[in-house]
């Protein structure tokens, strides 16, 4: 039977941050929208390459000031057209911290 190693006291863990949380949360979201695999959405790739339309990004931006409690223009995925910039731009932009 193997063992499961615990990493050492030395080695500090990893904290998810705010953009890959923010991140996380779009894929589980576009995945859920477009009936995807999470695993198969890459952040760095366009969002129109997985089918996204403006009518479901519009909606995705509207849930996602709900869950950040923000107000966001509701062309964010189509200025910022990858998970990734989105992410990265609304840490910066709107100083997110989760």
């Amino acid at each position: 039977m193997q063992q499961l190693q615990n990493p050492s006291a030395s080695e500090p863990l990893t904290q998810p941050t705010p953009v890959s949380k923010i991140q996380s949360w779009l894929v589980d979201q576009l995945a859920d929208v477009l009936s995807l695999d999470p695993t198969t959405i890459d952040v760095k790739q366009p969002l129109t390459r997985y089918g996204l339309d403006s009518i479901d990004a519009v909606t995705l931006v509207g849930d996602l000031e709900d869950w950040l409690d923000l107000e966001l223009p509701s062309t964010l995925l189509w200025d910022y057209p990858s998970i990734e910039k989105a992410a990265a731009h609304m840490v910066e932009e709107f100083d997110v911290t989760l």
